[in-house]
């Protein structure tokens, strides 16, 4: 699509719809010329957030700028930097659920990993407390399965054979 047939659609759909984003003048107070990108949201915002005082002259020169109107030098570049912004914005806007939703599963994950750590200490807890209650059984029962056993209560490292290997 050339240049012209960008401004000429445009301008098409300036007649058809009421244009909510462009170029605009006065969208802040101390901006002459600035990109609008919904206008109808700023004059909320406008009614809402700033003074009565300030609200007439505010909302009697915000306006957005005919398209038709623009001055053409630079109108180009700015039209393909505005695109690739938009494009760039739908890539952030994107990433930020992405950093969202993962930030929402390392929460998750976090409090998995409270309960889990919890959950570990009990049930060491709860061995130690049955290897307490039936050392006695544990012993007796140690010998009779594993006979010629070299544990000592600490290792089975504790004695070689004639060859020096560990029996």
């Amino acid at each position: 699509m050339t240049f012209g047939e960008i401004i000429g659609a445009i301008q098409r759909r300036e007649n058809k719809v009421k244009i909510k984003s462009g170029l605009g003048f006065h969208c802040h107070h101390d901006v002459l010329v600035e990109y609008v990108c919904d206008y109808d949201e700023r004059v909320e915002f406008i009614k809402k957030h700033k003074s009565i005082e300030e609200q007439g002259l505010r909302l009697r020169l915000f306006r957005l700028i005919p398209h038709n109107r623009l001055p053409r030098k630079g109108l180009r570049a700015f039209y393909k930097a505005e695109k690739a912004c938009d494009e760039a914005e739908k890539a952030s806007d994107e990433a930020r659920k992405a950093f969202s939703e993962a930030n929402e599963a390392w929460k998750a994950y976090y409090e998995a990993m409270k309960a889990y750590n919890e959950a570990v200490k009990t049930c060491n807890e709860a061995w130690k407390a049955y290897i307490k209650y039936n050392k006695d059984g544990l012993g007796k029962l140690h010998k009779e399965l594993c006979s010629d056993c070299p544990w000592n209560g600490e290792t089975i490292f504790t004695r070689k054979n004639a060859e020096g290997k560990w029996s």
